[in-house]
C-alpha cells in the first residue's frame, strides 16, 4: 500500500510539477531533511497529496525527497538524461515509443527498489512509463 501511495504522489509531481515556498513544513520534516541532506542548496517545498516534497540540489544533482507527516523519507527521485539509462532501457524506450518525445526521466529509490520513470508525449497523449531493468510498462496515460 505504501508503494501505491508514493507512486501516486510521484506521478502527481511528474504530471503537474510546480513548487511554492509558502508551504508550511513540519519541524519533523525539516529536521529529517537537514539530517539526511546536509549541504543541500536551492531548497523549495511543495505538498503532493499527503507528502511534503523538497526539491533541492546536492553536489550539483537535482533531487526530490518525499517525506510523510512523521518526517520519514519515503522516496527519493532524481531527474536523469537518456544517456544515464542502461543501454537496454534506452533501446527499449526508443524502439517501443519512437513516435513520442521524452519529456522527463527519473530514477526513484524508496528503500525497497530502484525504479525508473519516463514521461513521454505526442500530440494526443502523455504517458508515464516505469521499469526496474529494461522493459517499460505503462503506469498512466493522459489523453489530451
Amino acid at each position: 500500500m505504501k508503494r501505491i501511495i508514493v507512486l501516486f504522489a510521484f506521478l502527481m509531481l511528474a504530471t503537474f510539477s510546480g513548487f511554492a515556498n509558502d508551504v508550511k513544513v513540519s519541524p519533523a520534516v525539516r529536521q529529517a531533511f537537514k539530517a539526511k541532506f546536509t549541504g543541500a542548496e536551492n531548497v523549495t517545498w511543495s505538498e503532493v497529496n499527503e507528502f511534503t516534497v523538497a526539491a533541492f540540489t546536492l553536489d550539483d544533482i537535482k533531487q526530490y525527497a518525499y517525506f510523510n507527516n512523521a518526517g520519514e523519507l519515503t522516496v527519493l527521485a532524481q531527474p536523469l538524461t537518456l544517456k544515464q539509462l542502461s543501454k537496454k532501457q534506452q533501446a527499449n524506450l526508443q524502439n517501443d515509443y519512437n513516435n513520442y518525445a521524452i519529456v522527463d526521466l527519473y530514477k526513484t529509490d524508496d528503500s525497497e527498489e530502484v525504479r525508473y520513470y519516463a514521461v513521454i508525449e505526442n500530440e494526443t497523449q502523455r504517458i508515464i512509463l516505469s521499469t526496474t531493468l529494461a522493459k517499460w510498462e505503462v503506469v498512466k496515460t493522459i489523453n489530451r
